[in-house]
């Protein structure tokens, strides 16, 4: 029986990467970049926030590919639990050099089949205790909020 893939739409991916930019914009953090992938991990949707971090250009789009072809938000990879006696994981071992635990990605689901993901990147991976300020991976679960508005 054939499956039926859905994706995210570029309409979509463009309103979340708007409203991302936008709720950045006026909080005085640092700035961000943001990109929104399709089901297989490619690029939907982008931009950066003038004077953003060069690094963060590529990494954003790592951490959205990430979270799509991991099946799990960025930050589940970051948490798994390291054993000294083992190699640690990594996607990269794995032959897969766009793979990166950071935090800030996250997948979208639509009746429950994964259709995308958003990652943020240019601050910090999450907020701690005592941040005032959204860091990367809570800007991306924006994104995710602004999506289910959307549907």
């Amino acid at each position: 029986m054939p499956t039926h893939i859905i994706s995210i739409s570029h309409q979509e991916a463009a309103k979340i990467v708007a409203a991302i930019i936008e709720k950045a914009s006026v909080d005085g953090g640092a700035p961000v970049a943001v990109a929104v992938v399709d089901y297989a991990g490619r690029l939907v949707a982008f931009t950066a926030m003038d004077n953003v971090m060069p690094a963060s250009i590529k990494l954003v789009q790592s951490k959205a590919y990430s979270a799509v072809i991991g099946k799990k938000d960025t930050i589940q990879w970051a948490s798994t639990k390291k054993n000294s006696e083992y190699i640690d994981f990594d996607m990269r071992n794995w032959t897969d050099e766009n793979f990166t635990c950071f935090t800030g990605g996250v997948v979208i689901e639509f009746e429950g089949q994964i259709i995308g993901g958003i990652a943020v990147s240019g601050r910090k991976g999450k907020m701690g205790d005592g941040d005032a300020l959204i860091q990367d991976n809570e800007l991306a679960g924006y994104g995710k909020l602004i999506f289910e508005r959307l549907v």
